[in-house]
C-alpha cells in the first residue's frame, strides 16, 4: 500500500522518546513510496526532521541539519492527560495534532486523524499487508487496572467489568488480568472487540480502534463522536461509556445478529483506510507535499536547534509560560 501523494526522494528522520529498533514501536528504517523514515537519533543526513511527543532527553537538542520549515511535530496525548507548552511547539514548523486550536495555538495548525501509531506488536510491513484472519473466537477486550478518574480510564473500566460479569464468552486481557505478549493476539481470532478510549472528544482516536481495524474485527466503540467523518459508519457499533445496560442490550444484539458478517466489507475498508491514510506516517507525508507546493527552495539555517522539552525549562522564562498555558488549559478532573 502506497500513500497518495507525489513526492521527490528524501529521508525522515524521526525522534522519539519510544523505544526504537528491533522489538519497539518504532523501526529504525522504514520505506513508504520515496520516503525513508529514519529513527536513529544520531542521523545528519535528512530531510525532514518529525519528532513524536518527546525529543529523547538523554539528547537533549538537535542541531537542525534541514530548513527550519522542514520540522513537524507530532502530539500524542490528548490535553485530559499533556498539554504541550508553546515554547515547545512554536520550535517547529508545523503541528499535527488531535488538540483543538484554542487548546494547542500554532502558526501552523494541522489537525491531525488517527495520527497515533500502531500498538498492535506487529512490524509496519505486516501490517500493510492486509492479511485475512481465520476467526474463531467471539469478543476481546484490552485494558488495563487504571482507574484515573481526570481521564476515562475508570468509566472504560468499570463498563468492562459490567460487560464481563453478564457475558460469558467476553475475553479480558491487559495488565492485572489475563497476561498478553503480543497485542494482536487479543484480536486476531476474535469477530468482535471492546475499543473505548481514555479520552473522548471530536476527532481524537487511537490505536484502541485502529488495532482492531488492523486484524479486521468489529469494534464496539466508545470514542471520537465524528469518527464516522472519516471511517465507514458501519464498521463499527457504537456502545455508551456511561449507560451499562444499553451498551451490554447493543452488544447482545449485534452479536445474535451476526453484524461481523454483514459488516465485514466495511471493516476492510475501514482497515484500507487507515493503512493507507488514517497513520502517521501518511499523514507526515501529506504535511510534507503541502510544504513542497507552497514553499519551494527552502534553504538550512545554520545554528537553528530544537530543544527537549525538560531542557527548555531551564529558561524560568519558558517555564512560567508552560504554568500559565497549563493553568488555562487543564481540563476538570
Amino acid at each position: 500500500m502506497m500513500p497518495p501523494y507525489t513526492l521527490p526522494r528524501m529521508k525522515v528522520k524521526l525522534l522519539t522518546s519510544w523505544q526504537t529498533g528491533p522489538g519497539g514501536v518504532f523501526p529504525l528504517s522504514f520505506k513508504l513510496g520515496d520516503i525513508e523514515f529514519v529513527a536513529d537519533a544520531g542521523c545528519r543526513d535528512y530531510d525532514w526532521l518529525v519528532v513524536y511527543d518527546e525529543i529523547p532527553r538523554k539528547h537533549a537538542v538537535e542541531e537542525l541539519a534541514c530548513p527550519p520549515g522542514h520540522t513537524i511535530l507530532v502530539t500524542q496525548e490528548p490535553p485530559s492527560i499533556k498539554l504541550y507548552s508553546p515554547a515547545y511547539t512554536e520550535q517547529f514548523n508545523y503541528v499535527l495534532t488531535t488538540h483543538d486550536p484554542q487548546v494547542l495555538r500554532h502558526r501552523n495548525y494541522r489537525r491531525g486523524t488517527g495520527c497515533l501509531v500502531w500498538l498492535n506488536n506487529r512490524s509496519i510491513e505486516e501490517n500493510m499487508a492486509c492479511r485475512e484472519f481465520e476467526k474463531t473466537e467471539e469478543l476481546s477486550a484490552i485494558c488495563s487496572n487504571k482507574k484515573k478518574k481526570h481521564t476515562e480510564h475508570f468509566k472504560r473500566f468499570s463498563l468492562i467489568s459490567y460487560l464481563e460479569k453478564h457475558i460469558p464468552g467476553l475475553v479480558w486481557y491487559g495488565w492485572g488480568f489475563r497476561p498478553l505478549e503480543r497485542k494482536y493476539e487479543a484480536m486476531d481470532a476474535y469477530r468482535y472487540h471492546l475499543a473505548i478510549e481514555n479520552h473522548i472528544h471530536p476527532y481524537h482516536w487511537t490505536e484502541k480502534v485502529s488495532d482492531a481495524f488492523l486484524s479486521l474485527c468489529l469494534p464496539f466503540y466508545a470514542g471520537d463522536p465524528e469518527l464516522e467523518r472519516v471511517l465507514p459508519p458501519e464498521s463499527f457499533i457504537r456502545i455508551p461509556i456511561d449507560k451499562h445496560e444499553e451498551a451490554l442490550r447493543i452488544i447482545r444484539e449485534a452479536i445474535a445478529n451476526n453484524e461481523y458478517e454483514k459488516r465485514l466489507p466495511a471493516i476492510r475498508e475501514a482497515r484500507r483506510l487507515i493503512v493507507e491514510r488514517y497513520n502517521l506516517w501518511a499523514q507526515v507525508a501529506a504535511v510534507i507535499e503541502e510544504h513542497g507546493r507552497l514553499h519551494p527552495g527552502d534553504a538550512k539555517v545554520p545554528g537553528s536547534l530544537i530543544r527537549e522539552r525538560h531542557a527548555l525549562r531551564r529558561n524560568p522564562v519558558n517555564l512560567l509560560r508552560e504554568w500559565w498555558h497549563t493553568a488555562k488549559n487543564r481540563l476538570p478532573g
